[in-house]
């Protein structure tokens, strides 16, 4: 072949590969050359559409300039065969946006899909931002953009100014009303779950900290492996009358990194009655459900567990098995 048939060729062959990823399940699925963290699933038109932050090789923090300035959009069918499509959600220059982008999450919301997302400056200043979408595909930011729900706060410590935390946004819809969970750090220097809500997604009600983790014990490490983490990655559900309340957090005297919190109320829940919901999971998103059981997905690579909420404790167990995947879709 001649040099443009080469390059033709191999062109095709990149893009074949790169763009069809049959997985096996103990390994998950990842895009090639990347990692993911923190995710979304949302289903429409019979796939599931699974975004992400995409992370290249990871040196420590991933806050380096080139990292995670876009967002990795891939979708399934029976959850074994994936096509990844084009990224999405691009840092945008000169921008309270133009350092990174993290965090998404989707919802339907008045007829259209809604992504509430992070965007960091160029300091690192973390501010959620909103983006609508009529096919997954073609996304248009708010012109309301950022949210900044941290800013004049009381409790709050947020800047633009230097780094600062107002990230992972997670939303839920209770009687008509749209809330939205965030991480943020208190004016006494813990971190912590916040919680918002709006009627129209313009007019925001501060609803303060949900969760309030520790004040101290936090050690910086440029390689990461934190001893102490902050509480990241929230997810809010309620399920049999109980609110639920899902984190990501490293802690320097506990093994568990995936927490679960069940309350009474939405707005407050109980540091020390934290336990582990998944071993050996990172962020948490749910899939589908089915009567007392959930199938859910988790990050680094994407891979499945299932949990059955009928027990006392309820507890995710990996799924390696595609027959026991494949019974979900039957």
């Amino acid at each position: 072949m001649n040099s443009i048939e080469f390059e033709t060729k191999l062109f095709g062959m990149r893009r074949d590969f790169y763009g069809h990823r049959r997985i096996n399940l103990s390994d998950g699925f990842r895009p090639v050359g990347g990692m993911l963290g923190d995710f979304c699933v949302i289903e429409h038109g019979g796939r599931y559409h699974f975004f992400a932050i995409e992370r290249r090789l990871q040196e420590g923090t991933p806050f380096y300039p080139g990292h995670e300035v876009f967002f990795c959009h891939a979708s399934i069918a029976d959850l074994l065969n994936w096509d990844v499509h084009e990224p999405v959600m691009w840092v945008r220059p000169d921008s309270w946006e133009n350092g990174h982008v993290w965090a998404p999450y989707i919802i339907r919301w008045k007829n259209r899909f809604l992504m509430a997302y992070t965007g960091l400056n160029h300091l690192c200043s973390q501010d959620i931002g909103f983006a609508f979408s009529d096919d997954l595909f073609r996304w248009e930011r708010s012109p309301d953009n950022p949210l900044s729900p941290a800013k004049d706060c009381s409790w709050a410590f947020w800047r633009t100014d230097g780094i600062a935390s107002c990230r992972d946004p997670h939303l839920f819809i209770e009687n008509g009303r749209l809330f939205m969970t965030y991480t943020a750090n208190t004016s006494a220097g813990a971190s912590c779950i916040a919680l918002t809500s709006t009627d129209d997604s313009n007019h925001w009600k501060c609803h303060g900290p949900i969760l309030t983790g520790r004040t101290d014990g936090y050690e910086a490490r440029l390689e990461g492996n934190h001893p102490q983490g902050q509480l990241e990655s929230s997810n809010l559900f309620r399920r049999n009358d109980r609110w639920y309340l899902l984190t990501h957090e490293v802690r320097h005297d506990s093994p568990i990194k995936n927490w679960i919190y069940k309350s009474d109320r939405m707005d407050s829940f109980d540091y020390s009655s934290g336990r582990d919901f998944w071993s050996g999971a990172y962020t948490v998103e749910f899939v589908k459900e089915r009567g007392t059981k959930s199938l859910l997905a988790t990050s680094g690579t994407i891979r499945f567990g299932e949990v059955d909420w009928s027990v006392a404790n309820p507890e995710v167990r990996f799924i390696n098995d595609e027959e026991q995947l494949r019974a979900w879709f039957l």
